[in-house]
């Protein structure tokens, strides 16, 4: 397993230097990126989600996924209580990008390419559920901490409605209907979702190029989150689940998955409040690049 996973980050460490060199080369422009990431998270990844729910319906399926259900939401939740606690010594605006780090994961990005490459679709139909509370969350709570209003213009609707969760209620219907789609829908939505890991990774080596190493490197805050995001949480998610006395299988799920960079939605949100944005992208940069070699560390310290 522990090859697998060294095997698999190293693969998409190689996809993200053709970004890097593709953006660095101007074969890829800042306009151009920006529609990548939005074909990404609106056209394939998506699709990658929904040919995940052509699963074969079992009891133990079903009760894998209420088991992840109510897993992501502890988590999250729990994440959400503690993450205050690490940063309490740092200003109010400096510690709203911190906890947003802490809780929040690139699993969309990374998450799925690592859950797909090891464990093969059904990788990524657990991922998808487990997205479900990772993404309500994010969308009330983790709009909270950047915008610095309790009362956001929260709007259940929008969240339904973002391509993660839609795509994954429409998989569930699917799934949880028996219904079997036509090999021609199923074919589309392979070819289409397989774009999704080399995509993602594209881009993100894309967003590196712009990067400067010499801002990061005299910057230890940026240090001290990575450490909590990419060593203490792992660790803290596989305690709280051997607690909760999960299964192995799931466990190991939920912390590779947790054991992720920053999410991506850090540099979102902070442009979207003007809130902290080089530093939250430093922050993304940083922990996804450390990530490359903590998830293997991490994963074979616990299993």
């Amino acid at each position: 397993m522990q090859n697998q996973i060294v095997d698999q980050v190293i693969i998409l460490c190689f996809i993200m230097l053709i970004g890097l060199y593709s953006r660095r080369k101007s074969f890829i422009k800042e306009e151009t990126l920006k529609s990548l990431t939005d074909l990404l998270v609106n056209v394939t990844l998506p699709c990658l989600i929904l040919a995940s729910f052509n699963t074969e319906y079992s009891k133990e399926t079903i009760e894998k996924i209420r088991a992840i259900l109510i897993y992501s939401l502890a988590i999250h939740v729990f994440l959400a209580a503690i993450s205050g606690v690490f940063y309490f010594k740092f200003k109010e605006n400096t510690k709203q990008v911190l906890k947003f780090v802490t809780i929040f994961s690139n699993f969309g990005f990374m998450g799925y390419p690592i859950m797909e490459g090891m464990y093969g679709k059904i990788g990524v139909f657990y991922a998808s559920i487990f997205g479900v509370p990772f993404n309500v969350i994010l969308l009330t709570y983790g709009a909270i901490l950047f915008s610095k209003e309790e009362k956001d213009n929260f709007d259940f609707k929008n969240i339904l409605l973002q391509p993660g969760i839609l795509f994954v209620i429409i998989g569930l219907i699917v799934f949880l209907g028996k219904i079997k789609l036509p090999y021609t829908i199923m074919g589309t939505l392979n070819y289409v979702g397989g774009m999704t890991t080399p995509l993602s990774m594209i881009i993100i080596g894309a967003n590196f190029a712009n990067v400067s190493i010499k801002e990061i490197v005299k910057d230890l805050r940026i240090y001290y989150v990575s450490f909590i995001k990419l060593f203490i949480v792992p660790f803290m998610v596989y305690g709280v689940l051997k607690i909760l006395k999960a299964d192995d299988y799931l466990i190991k799920m939920c912390v590779i998955l947790e054991a992720m960079p920053a999410a991506a939605m850090t540099t979102v949100f902070a442009e979207k409040y003007n809130n902290n944005k080089v530093f939250s992208a430093k922050c993304v940069v940083v922990t996804t690049i450390l990530s490359i070699f903590t998830i293997p560390i991490v994963i074979n310290a616990l299993f």
